[in-house]
């Protein structure tokens, strides 16, 4: 995401009593209040009056960033793991679904087991069975028949376990009682849980979500794990540019967790254990790991009582999460993948940039602006005068720990490759040897600032700017905007686009149409 869209202006709004005033200068009033529980949890709230409802949502400091290799993806099956309820929700019978729970963890233990033997075969070049890699585990072919009675066993369990469980509960209860887009995400610094509330039901918000946190239930442990890789098969196997995208992503963060997908890698999924789940949990999501946020019409003193009653009895976390002290090794050479697929061709071209909390970062997104639509350069220079792309975008996003500035292109059809990359080069070029004009830089704190009160017209986009200013690192970054913007100055833009977009620094991704003969140009092939 770009800064413009990672933060929140406030024009018409007043400010309750119990909220912040904003440094002088901010260019942005924003009614916010904070409350920090005794165990670490923050809470946010934003009074608009207005529309009886409450956009309600939990930002966890905690994604694929905090993984290791082995448990990458666990971060988002706790997304969907967190769904299946507690003791007094999700079941009919809590005792037997413990007694069952612990049932098939024991004989997963044993197919576990059974599929490390699996993976050392492979290693040695030993036999694997046929029949369990269709099912996508890897298990000795001597060893197939036990394979086969302990899964046996264990569908024989989870069938018991359907018969006791209620499907979807946590959602009925949130619809019953009028809340809408009850929904969680996962991405590489962050987990979020969300849903819109009418505002006399925001206490049973409070409730539910303490008690899935308080309480949790990893209820259906090992039949989630199959569906986060039929999902994974979905948006990576069976997706014309998914595993490609994939093999660039991990090409681009070359040392840094950044490099594995957000949905893990297949191996590890298949490998996770109820023990790897318990840990990664007790170590994030512990309530000073995690901000509350209400935004809508609410009161906030309502709110604070609410939180002190509900979340304040979530216990603080014993364990301290590992520090991210990787850093992305210095890129030193071009770095470039060629693929083919059934999809349109086109043309990306990364660089490495800061976080989004850098110094520099207002900078790129200035530069970015000026780069993209219609009127920008990258579309005017390819599109209409030199009639080498159909499409042609600019964008810095910025995540916690690092960040990216893509170019990228879709080529016309009779346009070679190498010629479309020479023209987005020239390009960039073209910025790191002389300034923007006056009028371009202006133009694009306009469209910056326009951008922000664009932001402001529905509850549930105020709510997540605050919460991913706050996963990055305040929410009180949202008041630097606006003097960070209009600060930028043609000779910073100068400066970054020297030191960022430089030749070794280039990452290029070229997807061919598979099948598709090379363009020509002169008559012959390029």
């Amino acid at each position: 995401m770009t800064r413009a869209l990672a933060f929140i202006a406030v024009l018409a709004l007043a400010l309750p009593a119990a909220a912040q005033d904003p440094p002088a200068g901010a260019g942005v009033r924003i009614p916010v209040d904070e409350l920090v529980l005794d165990n670490g949890m923050k809470v946010l709230t934003v009074e608009r009056p207005g529309v009886p409802r409450v956009f309600c949502a939990l930002y966890w400091k905690v994604g694929s960033v905090n993984e290791r290799p082995g448990i990458t993806g666990l971060s988002h099956f706790f997304e969907h793991m967190m769904f299946k309820g507690t003791d007094v929700i999700g079941t009919s019978d809590p005792k037997r679904d413990r007694e069952l729970n612990a049932q098939i963890e024991g004989v997963m233990g044993k197919i576990r087991e059974l599929k490390l033997l699996g993976l050392e075969a492979l290693r040695q070049g030993t036999p694997t069975s046929e029949t369990a890699r269709k099912g996508g585990a890897t298990i000795p072919a001597e060893d197939e028949e036990k394979w086969k009675a302990l899964k046996a066993e264990y569908d024989a369990l989870i069938e018991d376990q359907k018969k006791i469980s209620v499907g979807e509960h946590l959602s009925k209860l949130f619809q019953a009682n009028g809340g809408t887009g009850l929904n969680a995400s996962t991405y590489y610094d962050w987990t979020r849980y969300f849903v819109d509330m009418p505002t006399n039901k925001v206490e049973l918000f409070f409730w539910l979500e303490s008690d899935r946190f308080l309480n949790p239930v990893f209820r259906e442990f090992y039949p989630e794990r199959e569906v986060v890789k039929e999902e994974r098969r979905m948006r990576y196997d069976s997706t014309p540019t998914g595993l490609i995208q994939q093999t660039f992503m991990a090409q681009f963060w070359e040392s840094h967790p950044y490099g594995w997908p957000v949905i893990g890698w297949m191996s590890d999924i298949d490998q996770y254990t109820y023990a790897d789940a318990q840990k990664y949990f007790d170590t994030h999501y512990v309530p000073q790991n995690c901000t509350a946020i209400f935004v809508g019409d609410c009161k906030t003193e309502e709110i604070r009582k609410m939180a002190a009653r509900y979340f304040g009895r979530i216990p603080k976390g014993k364990i301290k999460p590992d520090p991210i002290v990787t850093l992305e090794n210095e890129q030193v050479a071009e770095k470039r993948v060629v693929a083919e697929a059934e999809s349109q061709p086109s043309l990306q071209i990364w660089w490495h940039g800061p976080a989004e909390v850098h110094a520099d970062g207002p900078v790129l997104d200035i530069l970015a602006i000026v780069l993209s639509g219609r009127t920008g350069r990258l579309y005017r220079t390819l599109v209409e005068d030199q009639k080498l792309a159909l499409t042609a975008s600019s964008t810095f996003w910025g995540l916690k720990y690092g960040g990216a500035f893509e170019l990228s292109a879709n080529p016309r059809p009779e346009v070679p490759f190498e010629k479309l990359e020479a023209g987005l080069v020239g390009v960039v070029e073209k910025l790191r040897s002389e300034p923007v004009s006056d009028r371009e830089l202006q133009k694009a704190k306009n469209q910056t600032f326009s951008g922000l009160v664009q932001e402001l017209d529905t509850n549930s986009r105020i709510a997540p700017r605050l919460g991913f200013a706050e996963i990055n690192d305040t929410w009180r970054d949202i008041f630097k905007v606006v003097p960070d913007t209009q600060a930028v100055t043609a000779d910073d833009v100068l400066r970054v686009a020297r030191k960022y977009l430089t030749p070794q620094g280039k990452n290029v991704l070229i997807i061919k149409r598979r099948g598709a003969a090379a363009p020509k140009e002169g008559g012959r092939q390029p």
